[in-house]
């Protein structure tokens, strides 16, 4: 029942987790009041139930942010995104051809979305020496979380 309602209303959902967390942090905060007053531990629980409720807070908006994203960019493009912030972190170029061994995509259909990201201003194509490299742009960056 849960897992139907997360996937259908993800933003009701996350309402729905923080009064969830809310209600159990006031439970149990009356709880440690009547059994033990203010204490060191009170205030530990208290703090650890914070963090894990901005735990699944976050995980729950990124995944839904996430979501928003690939509806308006097709995963094939993602893919292409991806690779190249990959090849960026370990601090390398790409060019198309590599773009294609790593997708395993033919050369007309890579041309066709590298030609389509560079139009939308997500990849900027590069030229240094006789080879054409791509890199990301802020907009492109952005996408990739």
């Amino acid at each position: 029942m849960f897992k139907d309602f997360f996937k259908r209303r993800p933003e009701s959902s996350l309402i729905y987790i923080l009064f969830s967390i809310f209600f159990i942090t006031e439970i149990i905060d009356d709880l440690f009041d009547h059994l033990l007053g203010n204490s060191i531990l009170h205030s530990l629980i208290q703090i650890f139930l914070f963090f894990l409720m901005f735990y699944i807070v976050t995980k729950t908006s990124l995944g839904y942010h996430q979501r928003k994203i690939n509806k308006l960019i097709p995963e094939e493009f993602m893919l292409i995104l991806q690779a190249i912030k990959s090849a960026e972190t370990k601090g390398t170029l790409i060019n198309q051809r590599k773009l294609r061994s790593s997708l395993n995509i033919t050369k007309p259909t890579c041309k066709k979305r590298v030609k389509s990201l560079i139009e939308s201003g997500h990849i900027i194509s590069e030229e240094i020496g006789n080879n054409k490299y791509l890199k990301l742009t802020k907009r492109g960056n952005s996408l990739i979380l």
